[in-house]
């Protein structure tokens, strides 16, 4: 809950500020009526909204105009309407997000032949949520809500994600998350995941990628004669294997890391309105490395 001594948290959002400032976003949006407003404006009170976890932006735009303090601090002389805000929280969540992402890993300047992880986490929606779905974790069993299949470096770095209702299959999802991150111009030397990405499906996608995935053998697909389920069963019982499949634990505390920053809103509803929010979730989490 949002509490009026909340100025005590303004050196934190000042600092994720300085750094939208420091962005190439020139582009206005226009505000009919009253003169043209910089994105960047909107970014910081995006920013805001998350930091205060507002599940609206209704809420955003009554906080802002309770507490004229912030107001001015994200640059807005005076208040946008509701429709304003929705507009560029649209271009946001179908533009800017990308744009912004791709700037924030060319400053954090990855290294080449990386390794990362692949997972996915569950999170709950409204049960009024007509958009979302079904599906089963091992943490909730079965829930209503959406999924969010991560990408990470094992430094906790998010690469690339897919956020889809809870009823896609893992499986399914996790060729084109592979197919992003060249898109993106990372160099994904080995990849860890767990038994559910034991696919050939998968795997020749990354190897088309010049990926090795590294998983742990899917008991599920019976005796295994290809010579990838005899030698991946052989090399994660080596000290050397377990060692480097140990690394996949780091998604786990980043998801937990996520989720206590707010990630998962159980109260949220509507596709959109919840990607928007992981959207801003996960760059506020990678700005958070350069800051």
């Amino acid at each position: 809950m949002v509490t009026k001594n909340a100025h005590t948290h303004t050196h934190v959002l000042q600092t994720f500020f300085h750094y939208i400032d420091s962005l190439n976003l020139t582009e206005t949006v226009r505000n009919t009526g009253r003169p043209s407003l910089c994105r960047k404006a909107f970014l910081k009170s995006f920013f805001l909204k998350t930091y205060f976890r507002l599940d609206s932006l209704r809420k955003l735009v009554r906080y802002l105009r309770e507490f004229p303090y912030f107001q001015h601090l994200c640059g807005f002389p005076t208040l946008p309407h509701l429709a304003t805000f929705a507009r560029v929280a649209a271009w946001f969540r179908e533009e800017g997000y990308e744009e912004i992402h791709t700037e924030t890993l060319h400053r954090l300047g990855l290294q080449h032949g990386m390794l990362a992880v692949i997972d996915s986490t569950a999170l709950r929606s409204s049960l009024y949520d007509s958009q979302a779905a079904y599906g089963k974790s091992t943490r909730l069993h079965m829930f209503k809500g959406y999924k969010l299949h991560l990408y990470v470096s094992v430094e906790g770095v998010a690469l690339t994600y897919a956020f889809v209702p809870a009823n896609r299959h893992d499986s399914a999802i996790a060729p084109a998350l592979l197919r992003t991150s060249e898109d993106l111009g990372l160099e994904v030397a080995c990849v860890l995941g767990d038994a559910i990405y034991d696919s050939r499906e998968i795997r020749e996608t990354a190897d088309s990628l010049g990926i090795q995935m590294l998983t742990a053998i899917n008991k599920r697909n019976g005796v295994r004669k290809d010579g990838y389920g005899r030698v991946m069963s052989d090399f994660l019982q080596t000290a050397m294997g377990a060692a480097i499949f140990n690394l996949r634990n780091q998604i786990e505390r980043l998801f937990h890391t996520l989720k206590d920053k707010g990630l998962e809103c159980p109260r949220m509803f509507g596709y959109n309105r919840y990607h928007f929010h992981v959207q801003l979730v996960l760059l506020m989490h990678n700005i958070g490395y350069l800051l």
